[in-house]
């Protein structure tokens, strides 16, 4: 029984047990698939065919670096530039903590190091020397007919265009860029080079130190060109990891090299061929590289890929790629959300391995924001869609946890606690002084969350793989370890209730407060599942975990009827997802109102300039909550238009220039931000599906918004050994086991075996009947602010809005209430009204025209005058 503890304005109650049943059983085997049949997956376009969906094209070239497209494997990633190949850098600066000048790099996992230029001598990612480059040797000139294509479906790049030189011959070039992941310890790089002139070409290998960050080239023998290999070996500044970087030329026959050039000094090496070449002509010369700690075993790599040669290793490629397209999400009749949730998808795949230990970064392999390290976006934001897709993916995200517990150990005991603690952000080994940056605020010590977080996906993920050898070997550990730690860093209250002083949520706004909402649900959670875990591996847990976690504070505001973000909570603004997190991904104890109450209240408290993932946890909550209306399908919206950039549809961290209206520390915000990304891909994964794992099964609770009238399908769902497929339509959402043994199905009308499909009914709680004939009709306006869509004004929700651009003079607001439409009553409702407006209908179109600001709450449509 929970505990009421009431003051004048707010309730403390004290941490509630979880919804779900606890199953009493043995630690199950590692489930292995049974069923000899699977449906066919999505079709996977032949890598390099453009396809709507599959491809992303820009037919300029751009030259603002951080918008270009990448390639990865999970262990390399790199940035290719708007000319295909090389090295490009700029001006402009990143963000925190580096503030250092962006520019289109290579790295490799885990590789991080320090010194006097990176923030305090704190650690870093480090980058690797530019691979990609194979010039063409052409001179300066211009480019036309210029296609730069991201092939999604193979983690390909390919620019062609045609280059003009000052002495007015021109050259057609196609540069194909890949990160092998066959073998992804190598990557690759193909010129097709057709001269529209007759006389000798030349075409460079470079390995570029320009691109190289916070290494340093490892003695005399740092670049070398002899051979058919050339190499650039380094050491990491501070951590001193030993590196190589090698790449060997492979000219197609029809090459007749007539000389060639070498060049090696610190982290650069080259090497030239000269040639003859014939007009009209196409000459293909392919480089093949190879990325590992030793020059051995990169020169090895490097020599074994152009062994294989470009066409085995293109196509070794691409079967790989199409063996993780197996879990697709298809969108039909919406291109920009297909595209997009595909873009996502690619993002956390280009960035993430099976086997690995090195989580993801909230831009992975894309750049150096955030100094590369890790934080809590990969528990929290990028971990849940992968878990639910491809949890040989997400698994690296809490093995980097469990590499790196010896310093959490550490951390733990320099800081006065027990168990593990991990800082706020990490690098290689998880050193809290000499590797976290947020010290101003202390976030280091002060954003404990993180450490129910990590808690919180090491059970999920076995909830979600059933691994009970995993959980006794690497999962316990961190659970007892996190659930020790919270026993030591509480205070017990003179009522017996516990708090946690000192403490910062995920609202960076809010810093050394008491009893953070989030923080303590989440550490309740973190002592509950321990114990459960120590239930399963027959093993006694510590009294203590259960008490604490049944008397933790629990701030609740009783006149507002909501969660209170922590003790003493004044209604001010927020900078992210906080209290919300309450609804999703905790999924606390409370009724339908106190969500939907819950849901409202932070939603119109969050800083509409704040970070890009918060709207994505709105409508994973929206969708589970189902209030009447299609609110989930606007905050659905808000967690991706916004935040689009560019033809590669990178997704900014932001909105504008900075990532929270009062963050100091913020600007110039990360991209591609895998953060914004995962929680995005989580709106399908958990939202629309209302996915959620258990030991016995998997919760489904499928809805869809009107927005989307031929449904969505994702394919390739796993839990447990198997995997399924959910395709939700208008009226009904059809499963379908596509492998492994049968298994439990819990929906809200009861539990259902799932042996080869089965129908669920798909709730609409936009048909709820309404007096509102404009409740989710198609809305449009002529000027809108990014994330406060025309759909806002009609979605029955009174925490969204519709804005117009505030330099729009004049904006008019168009509905359609549809056919059969009479005489109605319009009638806004504004949160900022307007200097003026006019309301008219034109059969079954209504405009509400505005002038001046504007901030409209709903637009109420009633029948007769």
């Amino acid at each position: 029984m929970s505990l009421l503890r009431t003051r004048t304005r707010m309730s403390l109650i004290t941490a509630p047990l979880l919804s779900g049943t606890l199953i009493a059983a043995a630690v199950p085997p590692s489930p292995s698939p049974v069923s000899p049949a699977a449906a066919a997956a999505p079709a996977v376009p032949a890598c390099g065919k453009e396809a709507d969906g599959w491809s992303l094209t820009s037919t300029r070239p751009d030259p603002t670096v951080g918008q270009h497209p990448y390639i990865g494997n999970g262990y390399l990633g790199h940035r290719v530039p708007a000319l295909g190949t090389g090295y490009q850098g700029s001006e402009d600066p990143s963000g925190w903590p580096l503030y250092t000048p962006r520019y289109d790099g290579a790295f490799a996992a885990g590789l991080y190091a320090h010194n006097s230029r990176s923030d305090a001598d704190r650690q870093a990612v480090a980058a690797l020397p530019t691979w990609t480059g194979l010039e063409a040797g052409l001179g300066p000139g211009t480019a036309s007919h210029y296609r730069q294509t991201l092939f999604m479906a193979c983690g390909v790049v390919r620019t062609s265009y045609t280059w003009t030189g000052r002495d007015g011959r021109t050259t057609d070039l196609s540069y194909e860029v890949l990160a092998d992941r066959s073998d992804v310890h190598t990557g690759a790089v193909r010129l097709r080079l057709t001269p529209r002139w007759t006389g000798a070409a030349t075409v460079t290998d470079r390995i570029d130190g320009r691109g190289a960050r916070r290494i340093t080239a490892a003695g005399a023998a740092g670049a070398a060109a002899a051979g058919r290999t050339t190499s650039v070996s380094f050491r990491a500044d501070g951590t001193h990891t030993p590196g190589t970087v090698a790449s060997t030329l492979v000219p197609a026959k029809g090459i007749h090299p007539t000389s060639e050039h070498r060049s090696a000094s610190g982290l650069s090496a080259a090497r030239a061929l000269i040639f003859p070449v014939r007009t009209g002509t196409t000459y293909e010369i392919a480089k093949h590289i190879g990325v590992d700690t030793t020059l051995t075993r990169a020169t090895e790599a490097s020599r074994r890929a152009a062994a294989r040669g470009w066409r085995a290793v293109h196509s070794g490629n691409a079967s790989a790629w199409a063996k993780l397209w197996a879990s697709d999400i298809t969108v039909p009749g919406q291109p920009d959300l297909q595209a997009w949730v595909r873009s996502a998808q690619y993002g956390l795949f280009a960035n993430s391995r099976p086997g690995s230990a090195d989580s993801l970064s909230p831009v992975g392999l894309t750049s150096d924001n955030y100094a590369g390290e890790i934080f809590w976006d990969a528990e929290t934001w990028m971990f849940p869609g992968l878990l639910a897709t491809r949890p040989e993916l997400a698994k690296s995200v809490v093995d980097y946890r469990f590499r790196t517990r010896a310093a959490a150990a550490v951390n733990a005991r320099k800081l006065g606690f027990k168990g593990l603690f991990y800082p706020w952000t990490s690098g290689s080994k998880g050193d809290n002084w000499a590797e976290c940056h947020s010290w101003n605020p202390p976030h280091c010590i002060m954003q404990t969350h993180l450490q129910g977080d990590i808690s919180l996906a090491v059970w999920q993920y076995y909830l979600a793989t059933g691994d009970g050898q995993w959980l006794k070997e690497r999962g316990w550990p961190l659970l007892k370890g996190i659930a020790d730690y919270w026993t030591s860093r509480v205070t017990k209250n003179d009522d017996g209730s516990y708090s946690i002083k000192l403490v910062a949520g995920p609202d960076e706004y809010s810093n050394g407060v008491t009893d953070g909402v989030y923080t303590n649900a989440v550490a309740a959670t973190a002592l509950r599942n321990a114990a459960r875990a120590a239930t399963l591996l027959d093993t006694e847990a510590p009294a203590a975990w259960s008490e604490i976690a049944d008397r933790l504070r629990i701030p609740y505001d009783n006149k507002a009827g909501v969660f209170e973000q922590y003790a003493g909570y004044d209604g001010s603004l927020i900078k992210q997802a906080d209290t919300v997190l309450l609804l999703y991904p905790l999924d606390w104890k409370m009724t339908k109102q106190q969500a939907a109450r819950t849901l409202a209240y932070y939603a119109q408290r969050t800083d509409p300039a704040g970070p890009a993932m918060t709207d994505s946890v709105h409508a994973v909550a929206s969708a589970a909550i189902g209030s009447p209306g299609c609110a989930t399908y606007t905050y659905l919206q808000r967690a991706i238009r916004p935040y689009v950039r560019g033809d590669f549809d990178l997704f900014s961290e932001a909105k504008g220039d900075k990532a929270g209206a009062h963050d100091a520390l913020a600007g110039h915000p990360a991209m591609d931000f895998l953060t914004g990304k995962g929680g995005f891909l989580q709106t399908f994964t958990h939202g629309l599906t209302g996915l959620r794992v258990q030991e016995d099964g998997v919760h489904l609770d499928p809805m869809l918004p009107p927005q989307l009238p031929q449904g969505t399908t994702l394919h390739g769902l796993h839990w447990q050994g198997r995997t399924y497929s959910v395709a939700i339509g208008a009226k009904t959402t059809r499963v379908t086991l596509t492998r492994g043994a049968p298994f439990t199905l819990h929906t809200p009308k009861g539990a259902r075996k799932l042996t080869t499909t089965l129908e669920l009914p798909t709730r609409r709680p936009d048909l709820t009947p309404t007096t509102n004939t404009a409740r989710c009709r198609p809305a449009t306006a002529t000027s809108e602010q990014p994330g406060f869509y025309a759909a806002a004004a009609v979605d029955g929700d009174a925490a969204t809005t519709w804005s117009p651009d505030p330099a729009a003079k004049t904006a008019t607001l168009t509905v359609d209430l549809g056919p059969g439409t009479g005489k109605a009553k319009i009638t806004p409702s504004w949160e900022k009204r307007p200097t003026s407006f006019t309301a008219t209908q034109k059969g079954r179109l209504v405009h509400l025209t505005v002038n001046g600001p504007a901030v409209l709450r709903e637009l109420k449509v009633s029948r007769g005058a």
